[in-house]
């Protein structure tokens, strides 16, 4: 495991497009409308009147994209982001800084506050 971490952190770019791509994973899976059971097609009919691979074809989409989200696609996602998460902050502790996740949000909270204190 040690090599795989070195071998991200040398790689920088790399684990930043797939915490990236991961989180852009999340937003759309979580996003993913439940269909009504009234609402589902009715596959024999579809495969009666348009064959086997129009009904295979609808029922690929129907589940994919109306079929809610799926927990654990979500959980595998966020093990990902999370130890891309880990490789950033072991990056700033090799070169001596801290990691602020939140650090962003600190900075836009206190430069706000501080124009009030005027």
């Amino acid at each position: 495991m040690g090599f795989l971490k070195d071998w991200l952190l040398r790689k920088r770019w790399l684990y930043l497009i797939v915490g990236s791509g991961a989180f852009t994973f999340l937003i759309f899976e979580m996003s993913v409308p439940n269909i009504p059971l009234e609402a589902k097609p009715d596959y024999i009919k579809i495969e009666e009147s348009y064959g086997e691979i129009v009904k295979t074809i609808s029922g690929y989409v129907v589940d994919r994209f109306a079929s809610g989200t799926n927990y654990i696609n979500v959980g595998i996602v966020l093990l990902i982001i999370f130890y891309c998460l880990y490789l950033e902050k072991q990056r700033f502790e090799q070169k001596g800084k801290t990691f602020n996740f939140f650090g962003l949000f600190q900075n836009i909270n206190q430069t706000f506050n501080g124009d009030d204190k005027d």
